[in-house]
Parts: C-alpha cells; structure tokens; sequence
C-alpha cells in the first residue's frame, strides 16, 4: 500500500529508473576493467542507461501537475516558491557531493578554475565531456528547466497556448538532434523534450479530460510496443549487434508507463513494495553517490562481476543513506517548516502529487 498520499507506481517507476541507470553503469565500469568482445549480458544492461528519460518525464508530470493544478484553480502561479522549494530539495546534496568532489580534486592538483561552472548548472555546455562528476549533465537539464517551466506556463493564459508551447518544446529539440546529427546529446535545448512531454501529458490530464481517457487506453499498447523493442535491442545487443531506439521511444515508452499511475486504485495504491519504495526515497542520493562507490569497487581488485555487483551496491547503499539523512531529510525538514506557517493549494497540491526525485528529487 501507498504510503500518506504517496503514488505507489510512481514510486515504482522511480526505483526501476535508478536501478536501471546503476545497473547500466556498474555493467560499463566492469567492462572497462575486463574487456570481453562485444555482447552478453553486460552490453544488455547498457539499454538501462536511457533510465535518466524515465526521470525527465516523470519529473515533468510531476511539476506539471503542481503548477497546472495551481493555475486552474488560482489563475496564478506562485513562481519564487516554487523555485524555493525545488532548489531547497536538490541543491544541498547536489553541493554537498560537489564541494567533497572538488575538495579531491584539488587534494589530487586537478582543480581547474573551470571547474566554478558547475555550482551553476552549465557544464553541459561549458565543457563538450564533463572532467568529473559526469551525471551531473542531466540535474543541469532538471534545473535549466525548472527556471524556464513555471514562468511559461505562468505567462501563457490559455490551455491552447499552453498546448501549443509544450508541443514545440518537444519537438523543437527532436529537430535540433536531426540536425546536429546527435543522438544522445547533454545539452538542454537538445534533449529539454522529455521534461516537456511530461508536462504535456500533466496538462491533458488536467485540462482535456476526454483526451486523457484516450490516453489511458492507448498506454497498455503503447507500453507493450516498447517493452518488445526493449527485448529486441537486448537481443540485439547480447548477440554483439548495437542498435538503438531513438530517444523520442523512450520518452513515449515512459509517458506510457506514467500514465498507468492514474489510471486504477491498483495502480495508485498497491502497485509498489517495501524494498521498491525505499529505494525510491533514496533514489536523488543514490544517483549522486553510485558513480564513486563503484570508483572505490574498481580499487578493490580483480573480481568476478557478482563480487564487483554486489561491493558496488554496498557502498552505494551505504553512503546514500549516509546523506540522505544528513543532508536531505534536515533540508526537507526546513523547507517543510519554512511553508508551514502558511496554507495554499500550491502546497497541497505538491503532497498529493508526491514531489520528484531527480534523475531524479523529492
């Protein structure tokens, strides 16, 4: 069962994002280590990279539900307290992880006065590969977006804008990697488009109700025809052969997967268990802190890829739930007591709606 108010699914969807990412990457640094052809099982586990566009819907459906519901019923949109609450719930461990970065690299004599970029959230355009802490790319690509999504929809009067401005956020971006010939690329303006779409399927659900029923019975098939394109690439790649979805697929496969959350009691309140749920809850400090556990796994030697697994998951787990109760729950424990002293919709609205963890973020 759902805890509070809390979604079960999207809590489920949340868990499987991080473990596919983590999987992804624990398979791509074994790899390094013991370079074995192509194929098998760790080239299939590189497919759960793409876990970081299941993220960037869901956090659109989730913030756009916030401000949607927000502007429907207010006609306004509290934009500073919106911002607040986000940057109080993801910048301290973001800076947190950072600053114990940076203080490595210059312990090491790596520090690069470049390296100021990235307490602003532009690396991803600042450096064409990221010198350390790489997943950083995609919490440039959640804030950039957080600062561009609530003035939008705060500006534009009309759902039919609002429609309108959505549409051309995904497919402008969609445009721009055909063009540029990228597939996968960091950069905001080229890969915004699965945060848009997130948003979009927020403002059908709120504002075209009959569009949404379509919704609702479209998405079994349309999860059905990803999931066998995802069995096919993993075929695919276990036999050597690497090919691709596009990220548009995994943008729809994932709006497919979200709209599932509303669409039973089920789906709401059952789907989901106790290891998936806390996992779901340390999901933000578990994508900040995986990359350096398994740095520390490669130190500890030659192993079979199990040993190597399971270390990596060790300290992964450990320190995760190392800051999310040192940094995360103090932080949202202020930013809760901070809104307290004051009730509106907005803040109502964020609790039922069940805040994202950032590629993941409460």
């Amino acid at each position: 069962m759902q805890a509070g108010n809390r979604n079960a699914w999207l809590d489920t969807l949340r868990a499987i994002a991080i473990l596919s990412v983590f999987l992804c990457h624990v398979s791509s640094s074994f790899r390094q280590l013991h370079p074995d052809g192509n194929g098998g099982w760790l080239a299939v586990a590189g497919i759960g990279g793409h876990g970081v566009d299941l993220f960037f819907v869901l956090s659109g459906w989730l913030l756009g539900c916030l401000l949607l519901n927000e502007k429907k019923a207010t006609s306004k949109i509290n934009i500073k307290r919106f911002w607040v609450r986000r940057w109080l719930r993801t910048l301290p461990a973001y800076y947190a992880i950072l600053m114990l970065t940076l203080g490595q690299r210059i312990l090491q004599g790596r520090g690069q006065v470049e390296d100021a970029f990235y307490f602003i959230f532009v690396q991803n355009y600042a450096f064409d590969s990221l010198p350390f802490f790489g997943i950083s790319w995609s919490l440039c690509i959640e804030e950039q977006f957080y600062l561009l999504i609530a003035p939008l929809l705060l500006i534009l009067r009309r759902k039919e804008w609002i429609t309108v401005a959505l549409a051309l956020l995904i497919l402008i971006p969609m445009a721009g990697r055909w063009l540029v010939g990228d597939s996968t690329p960091w950069m905001t303006h080229l890969r915004i488009d699965s945060c848009a779409f997130g948003v979009l399927l927020a403002q059908v659900y709120i504002n075209y109700p009959q569009l949404w029923k379509w919704c609702t019975f479209l998405s079994p098939m349309g999860i059905l025809v990803g999931l066998g394109t995802l069995l096919t690439l993993a075929l695919q790649r276990y036999r050597g052969e690497f090919g691709e979805m596009p990220l548009e697929g995994y943008g729809l496969l994932s709006g497919c997967l979200v709209v599932q959350a509303q669409v039973s009691p089920y789906w709401k309140q059952r789907a989901t268990n106790g290891i998936l749920r806390y996992i779901a809850s340390r999901s933000y400090s578990l994508y900040l802190v995986h990359i350096e556990a398994l740095a520390i796994a490669r130190r500890s030697g030659d192993q079979h890829f199990l040993t190597y697994f399971l270390i990596s998951v060790l300290i992964s787990l450990i320190s995760a739930e190392l800051l999310y109760r040192t940094v995360e729950i103090p932080w949202m424990t202020f930013r809760d007591r901070r809104n307290r002293k004051s009730s509106s919709l907005t803040e109502h609205s964020e609790e039922s709606h069940q805040e994202l963890y950032s590629p993941v973020q409460q």
